[in-house]
């Protein structure tokens, strides 16, 4: 890991600064100005306290905590920024969000000062409504807390510039510590410098419908209603930033406010120009018996669509409610084919490599391929277009995906340019060499289209081998007209057989078609591609081996916490045939009531070996199996978190005996290991160890792999005999 130099986030700050005040000078109003020159009037010292303090979380901050070595007299400079408004102390206008800010013990100081019944066990989101309720400011300056506490209150006229640096409301100055420390790519020095709007009228108006974003997300449902109960009223949106805000911002309020007041529901719906509000808007409609109204309205969209999200549903709605057809395209698609694949269940959570090795098995190139492949082609095909044609493309080095793209004019802008780069592909080779030639100078570079891979350029030039020219154009046009459209929801695999190529979309049971997936196939088989959707069902072969695993741990989070105990039961063709176990030093204390409940202390673990000396033994135990356990996550999640702190990678297929009892034993009182082994009648030695706990899981992956085995012959012959 890299480290950064004594002062880092001060140079960072007036790096942010300089791009404000210089290139987004017209932007700024009066206050911003006076604003930054109050901070570059300050000291060093003060500045750094400043930008310490405007990095932290929380508005609330202990004095204390803003000593660092290289500030001197920290204590002075509070003093100074608290006098010029910088600072401030905690006053009754902070109390009511102050107290979601307070650790449990300064809670119950403020509680106690207050003197508020509660207990020490009482969880924190009890102690803030209390505190809420009950400890007014009169109480909170008796605490020592009160001294000790100042108030951040630069977050009003900071939250603005941030936006005018990023383009949004959630990113801080951690950023660039981020980017200097190697953990985010940016297009640093390869992009100069821009602002993102024209006009001061644009940012405000793009800032505000920002703003009213997260206000709806953080505001409780009793209040969405009362802020925002006359639409009318909402500031007019100025500029596509802002229209597109405004959009989101009233079919998200739509949703919230509907099950309390659908007719502003539908006001909201029916004033906002994205597609998912328009959708709601005339299901709405529909439902309350407007049906000329709705019939009138989809003939205009099919007529004169916006985007092909809309387009399509107004197809699919008119067909199924007023042309009385039955099912939907979502339906119909998933029908299509409906002789699964039988794979493997070793495959569970890696259907896609399932079913890829599936196909190579039997002769055929198989790619998993899903939005990387065409968004390397179209970013490798269009990389001059989007980067290199407009200094403006891109305000700064943190920015990712083009304006052009952002604001949607770029086939109109570069309508030439791009007709010329799709003329290439009638001269394939011309094509490969311009894609080759643009990975070569570019690859590794942030582009906000694609994440680079060793193979991408391969399999892209793959496609253009095997697919139509005139398939292959008319899929990037489109792109390139409808990037937001079209950017994902591809199939999973790109198959060829003898020459000829196909695309599929995997579905493991349970899998759902979503909607951009059917957008952008429909789009696929439009532009003359071969494109199914394949279901796939899992392959029981009771040869497999599983390993059954439990854990013991010292507490619930895999984060803070540590495996004690490790037992493992192998089951093969339907028979326990071996098992592992070990105790683990934690190298953490165990908790008292750990050991009341698992009987391991700390005097067992102490000479018992540690993680990372038996992590090669124990990845030899799961190697080849399905890993088994009673509520999966929590034994898997423990022990891919240890692999992590040794820096090693833990992947495995997974399966869960309480998901699976309630899928073959459905309606039973309880799902837990100890009721599931009473109400089956299985032998559970001791409870809460590891070893004991593995054999009762295994007994239960045996009931449920006769179950599944009989379920598997039964479909095996449906599909077959279909």
């Amino acid at each position: 890991m890299k480290t950064l130099p004594e002062k880092y986030y001060l140079a960072h700050f007036h790096e942010f600064l300089t791009f404000v005040k210089g290139t987004c000078q017209h932007l700024l109003c009066d206050g911003d100005r006076h604003f930054i020159a109050e901070i570059e009037r300050l000291s060093e010292d003060a500045k750094c306290v400043l930008i310490r303090a405007m990095n932290r979380k929380s508005p609330f901050i202990l004095k204390t905590s803003l000593d660092y070595n290289e500030i001197a007299h920290y204590d002075i400079q509070i003093q100074t920024l608290l006098s010029k408004g910088f600072f401030s102390r905690v006053t009754d206008r902070h109390l009511p969000s102050l107290f979601e800010h307070l650790t449990k013990p300064q809670l119950s100081e403020c509680l106690r000062v207050a003197e508020t019944a509660f207990k020490i066990s009482d969880k924190k989101p009890h102690l803030i409504e209390l505190a809420t309720h009950t400890v007014a400011m009169s109480h909170f300056v008796d605490t020592s807390l009160y001294q000790q506490l100042i108030v951040r209150e630069t977050d009003s006229q900071m939250a603005y510039l941030l936006f005018l640096f990023f383009g949004d409301i959630s990113s801080g100055l951690n950023k660039f510590s981020m980017r200097d420390l190697g953990i985010m790519r940016t297009r640093k020095g390869e992009q100069g410098l821009t602002a993102r709007y024209d006009t001061q009228e644009e940012a405000l108006s793009a800032f505000d419908y920002a703003l009213a974003l997260r206000s709806l997300a953080t505001l409780p449902d009793d209040q969405v209603i009362d802020t925002f109960s006359d639409i009318s009223t909402l500031p007019l949106a100025k500029g596509e930033h802002a229209i597109a805000k405004r959009d989101r911002f009233l079919l998200k309020l739509g949703k919230r406010v509907l099950p309390n007041d659908p007719d502003l529901a539908l006001t909201c719906w029916q004033a906002s120009s994205a597609p998912e509000a328009q959708e709601k808007a005339i299901r709405e409609e529909y439902k309350r018996g407007n049906q000329a109204q709705v019939l009138a309205q989809l003939n205009d969209i099919i007529d004169n669509p916006d985007s092909e999200e809309i387009a399509l549903f107004a197809e699919d709605f008119l067909a199924r409610k007023f042309n009385k057809k039955r099912t939907s395209y979502l339906t119909d698609m998933l029908r299509e084919d409906n002789a699964p694949l039988f794979i493997d269940e070793i495959y569970i959570n890696r259907v896609e490599t399932g079913v890829k090795k599936y196909y190579q098995q039997r002769g055929s190139e198989a790619y998993k391929t899903e939005n990387r492949l065409w968004r390397t082609l179209f970013g490798l095909t269009f990389w001059q277009e989007l980067f290199e044609l407009d200094e403006t493309a891109l305000a700064n080095e943190f920015d990712r995906r083009p304006r052009a793209l952002v604001q949607r004019y770029f086939y109109d802008r570069y309508q030439q340019e791009i007709e010329r780069k799709l003329a290439l592909l009638h001269n394939i080779e011309a094509f490969r060499f311009h894609l080759t030639k643009t990975a070569s100078t570019h690859y590794g570079k942030s582009n906000g289209i694609f994440n680079w891979h060793p193979k991408g350029l391969e399999i892209a030039l793959t496609l253009v081998k095997y697919a139509s020219a005139d398939n292959l154009i008319s899929v990037l046009r489109a792109m390139t007209k409808q990037f937001y459209s079209y950017n994902d929801g591809f199939p999973d695999l790109m198959i060829i057989t003898d020459h000829s190529l196909r695309f599929e979309e995997i579905k493991a049971p349970g899998d759902q078609l979503r909607k951009n997936q059917l957008i952008t196939i429909r789009m696929l088989r439009d532009a003359g591609f071969n494109v199914g959707i394949k279901q796939v069902n899992w392959h029981i072969d009771p040869h497999q081996a599983y390993a059954v695993v439990d854990i013991e741990t010292t507490g619930g989070r895999a984060a803070q916490h540590r495996i004690t105990e490790i037992g493992i039961v192998h089951v093969v063709n339907g028979k326990k045939v071996s098992e592992w176990q070990t105790l683990i030093n934690p190298q953490r204390h165990i908790p008292k009531h750990i050991t009341e409940l698992t009987g391991i202390d700390n005097a067992m673990v102490a000479n018992a070996p540690r993680f990372a000396d038996i992590a090669d033994t124990l990845q030899a135990q799961l190697k080849d199996c399905v890993f088994v356990a009673h509520n999966v996550n929590f034994d898997f999640g423990f022990i891919k978190q240890e692999y992590e702190r040794l820096n090693l990678p833990f992947r495995m297929p997974k399966l869960c005996t309480v998901k699976e009892m309630r899928s073959a034993y459905p309606g039973l009182s309880s799902y837990s290991l100890a009721n599931l082994t009473a109400h089956f009648d299985i032998d559970m030695k001791r409870h809460h160890r590891a070893l004991s706990d593995a054999h009762a899981a295994a007994d239960l992956l045996l009931l449920v792999n006769e179950y599944r085995l009989q379920h598997y012959k039964q479909n095996r012959h449906t599909a077959v005999n279909e």
